[in-house]
């Protein structure tokens, strides 16, 4: 491996330990100077780390403080004459300092001896489908280690090859097993070292069913089929005997049947969930808590291996961190990349703590989240770094002050199982300094807003001079001079005169402008239609009954000219000609 396919990746998490150690050959007069050695690790969270150093004439070499969390499963590997080897170990608890040989040989690509002796298949259910893991034990009687070089596969058998089932997906081995995938097929081609030697993989496969039948074949044959059954998980039968050995090319039907599934439902339930999501530019740190509450008399534990329930995580997400509550509920990552929560979950109220990163990829980016339980209420604050947030599912709450961050609070309630949850967020760009041209487009902006604002009572045509333009057609006329703003500086962009980040900038400010002026002409126009609607109710109410005086509403004789209460003159009748109509 290069230097530069090590630098990479994310070096390994640092820490107070170290690793010093030889690379040796069975040959002592072997060369094993200046070679390569690799220190992969592979955390609990399932976020790798890689560093890379060079041994010295003698074959030494040293890792210093790297972790020793005795969660992390440590791989160290180097390559001799193009010939991979390496040994997995992890740290005890509390130990800082391993010493570790790393032997090389050289090696044998005559095979004819190897056998493949036990073959184990064992079936769990994981949130979407099925987990199947496979280990193949494989047997070399010789002393030398037995490996295929690429220049001389063709035409050749691997040490051995493994058929899978059709609907197979997402192939993982263990650390060090250096399986290759060919089509629909398993390969490996060494190195097999002297002994014993097992390799292990699993993948994913649908769930067809209660019952159904997979079919299997051993394209390389094995001494004994053992087919594991766990209590209360899924139950592999074959019609031949168990102990029947598999020729080359062979095929077998297992038979799965799988157990109804734990509703967890019936007995967990959602008091709140509580989101907290920290921006930086580059990713989202995000917290989160579900209290949950489990009713029944005894704690909720899977028995057949099988999650309880499943809590969806982001694509994406990785560093996963829990809470050491949270960890005493047997929660682990699914291969679909859900948290998979296995219990035992105490009866009452449980806290489901755990934090997590989110790469960013985007200028605007959008965080989704999906519950696995119904959720009456879901709490989401967003650390309050300058940020304009789009929803359509939550409503603002009054923003949260803690002693060092303001967060912008939202909120939703009575969310459902399976339904998605998502907020975009847009960060405002920090005011700054700006070039001469770029200043110049805002000075004419504002000038076009100054000039709208005075010329707009000139603007009506026919109408009276005093009589002042309505809040709605001052905004309307504003609004048309930011256009016009944004259209000048679309031009000055395409010319030249301003920068494309100057641009966006100005663009997204004078684009706010006009929305925040739509808004208020559509208030101004709501006013003015209530209003109207007032004035025009009070007009009929006032209007006088006919047949009474308009002074004081006295009632008006037919032929009287003069009220007789208060002395008010009666309009004159209009004649017939008049009255009538035209």
């Amino acid at each position: 491996m290069t230097q530069q396919a090590i630098d990479s990746v994310a070096d390994v998490r640092s820490g107070p330990a170290a690793i010093r150690g030889r690379v040796v050959h069975e040959n002592e007069s072997a060369n094993v100077g200046g070679l390569t050695v690799v220190l992969y690790a592979l955390p609990s969270d399932g976020v790798p780390g890689l560093r890379g150093t060079v041994t010295d004439v003698m074959g030494g070499y040293a890792f210093e403080t790297i972790g020793n969390d005795p969660a992390t499963v440590y791989l160290l590997g180097t390559s001799y004459a193009e010939i991979p080897f390496g040994l997995r170990f992890s740290f005890e608890a509390g130990e800082l300092e391993r010493q570790l040989d790393l032997p090389v040989a050289d090696t044998s690509s005559d095979t004819s001896e190897t056998e493949i002796g036990e073959v184990q298949i064992e079936i769990q259910e994981n949130c979407v489908d099925l987990a199947i893991r496979e280990v193949h034990r494989l047997d070399n009687p010789g002393t030398r280690t037995l490996y295929i070089p690429e220049s001389e596969r063709e035409g050749r058998e691997p040490i051995l090859r493994v058929a899978l089932p059709a609907g197979a997906t997402d192939l993982q081995s263990r650390i060090g097993d250096d399986l290759i995938v060919e089509g629909d097929a398993v390969s490996f081609w060494g190195p097999l070292r002297p002994g014993q030697q097992e390799l292990e993989f699993s993948y994913g496969f649908p769930k067809r069913g209660p019952a159904f039948e997979m079919q299997r074949s051993f394209p390389s044959g094995a001494r004994r089929l053992v087919l594991v059954n766990r209590s209360g998980g899924p139950t592999l039968t074959r019609s031949e005997p168990a102990d029947a050995a598999l020729q080359p090319g062979d095929s077998v039907a297992i038979r799965v049947e799988v157990p109804a599934a734990v509703n967890a439902a019936e007995r967990v339930s959602v008091f709140e969930s509580r989101i907290w999501l920290e921006h930086d530019g580059a990713a989202f740190t995000v917290d989160a808590e579900h209290i949950l509450a489990v009713a029944g008399n005894s704690p909720l534990v899977s028995t057949s291996g099988a999650p309880l329930f499943c809590i969806p995580l982001p694509e994406g997400a990785g560093d996963l961190r829990f809470s050491s509550e949270t960890l005493r509920m047997g929660v682990s990552r699914d291969p679909s990349g859900a948290l998979a929560v296995h219990g035992p979950l105490r009866v009452g109220e449980n806290s489901l703590s755990l934090r997590f990163l989110l790469p960013i990829d985007r200028d605007d980016p959008v965080f989704t989240q999906v519950m696995s339980l119904d959720v009456p209420l879901l709490s989401i604050m967003v650390a309050d770094t300058g940020l304009v947030i789009e929803t359509e599912r939550l409503h603002n709450r009054r923003p949260i002050r803690t002693s060092n961050r303001s967060h912008l609070h939202l909120e939703a309630f009575e969310i459902s199982a399976g339904e998605p949850v998502a907020l975009r967020l847009q960060p405002l760009e920090a005011r700054r300094s700006m070039p001469r041209p770029a200043a110049t487009g805002i000075t004419l902006a504002a000038a076009a807003l100054a000039i709208g604002f005075l010329i707009a009572p000139l603007r009506r045509e026919g109408g009276e001079a005093s009589v002042p333009s309505s809040a709605a057609s001052r905004a309307a006329d504003q609004r048309g001079s930011v256009l016009a703003a944004i259209h000048g500086l679309d031009e000055d962009f395409e010319i030249g005169k301003i920068s494309e980040e100057d641009h966006r900038t100005m663009r997204q400010e004078l684009r706010a402008e006009a929305v925040n002026l739509l808004r208020v002409e559509r208030d101004a126009l709501a006013e003015t239609a209530e209003a109207a609607e007032a004035t025009e109710t009070t007009e009929v109410a006032a209007a006088p009954p006919p047949n009474t005086c308009p002074g004081c509403g006295a009632e008006r004789g037919a032929e009287a000219r003069f009220c007789s209460q208060c002395g008010a003159p009666f309009d004159e009748p209009k004649s017939a000609d008049e009255a009538a109509p035209v």
